[in-house]
């Protein structure tokens, strides 16, 4: 009797709703970059994007997976509907083959960072100078193209550091919080480099596949992403990766 009892009301649920009563479990995808993503740190961290994910899935109350992905498999999974959503730069194309969610940073940039001596505030500075940049990136750009400046190419961005560090280059390119965990592996400080200038501006957004989440279940990411923001949470989390001194 109480089994046929919760069976009859089951189905009504499912006739006025429309919808099953199981909740979704939202499947996130993030970046195999560091400090996007991290396996085996000393200090324990999973990963920028591994920690934003798991804030906004805790605080909406949704059970979630993240997996860690190469960059072109991980967009791939976002466009065939194998993962849900993601973290990364809002871009035209995003905009396009992606629902954009929510902001959780208004300023993720990509920035040029000197060294020390050298004053930089646009592209020309670099004419004659040596400018690491990790191989792959850049193309077609003229920070990549222009033949006034000495690309050195490189294996990523702790690579590139390294070569500022040990007087190298004098110049890197990348994205400005990658440059800033390695400045702070590496225990650099600002007194060992130049001025950095901004050399491209985005945004960081919560991103998910059309249609393949419910609206309740958007909205809910939606709402949580732009609290969490508003409240100073994701830039507490990037606090971790980055040392005081190059906040």
């Amino acid at each position: 009797m109480r089994q046929s009892l919760f069976a009859l009301t089951s189905m009504l649920v499912l006739t006025l709703t429309g919808k099953p009563i199981i909740a979704e479990t939202v499947n996130f995808v993030t970046f195999d970059l560091v400090p996007y993503a991290l396996s085996d740190d000393p200090d324990g961290r999973l990963g920028l994007f591994v920690d934003i994910n798991k804030a906004i899935a805790i605080r909406a109350g949704v059970t979630f997976t993240d997996t860690v992905l190469p960059i072109a498999r991980a967009l791939k999974n976002l466009e065939r509907g194998l993962s849900d959503c993601a973290v990364f730069v809002l871009t035209p194309w995003s905009k396009v083959e992606f629902t954009p969610v929510a902001e959780v940073l208004n300023r993720f940039d990509v920035i040029i960072v000197p060294r020390t001596g050298l004053s930089t505030s646009r592209i020309e500075d670099l004419h004659g100078q040596r400018l690491a940049l990790p191989r792959g990136s850049f193309r077609d750009l003229p920070i990549s193209t222009d033949p006034d400046i000495q690309q050195v190419l490189t294996n990523g961005y702790k690579q590139s550091v390294r070569l500022l560090k040990a007087g190298r280059v004098d110049a890197i390119i990348g994205s400005e919080l990658s440059i800033l965990f390695y400045f702070s592996i590496e225990k650099m400080t600002p007194n060992d480099i130049g001025d950095a200038f901004t050399f491209e501006r985005n945004q960081l957004w919560l991103q998910c596949a059309k249609g393949h989440l419910s609206e309740e279940t958007i909205t809910k990411l939606q709402q949580t992403t732009t609290s969490l923001r508003m409240e100073g949470v994701f830039d507490k989390l990037i606090k971790q990766y980055i040392a005081a001194d190059l906040r």
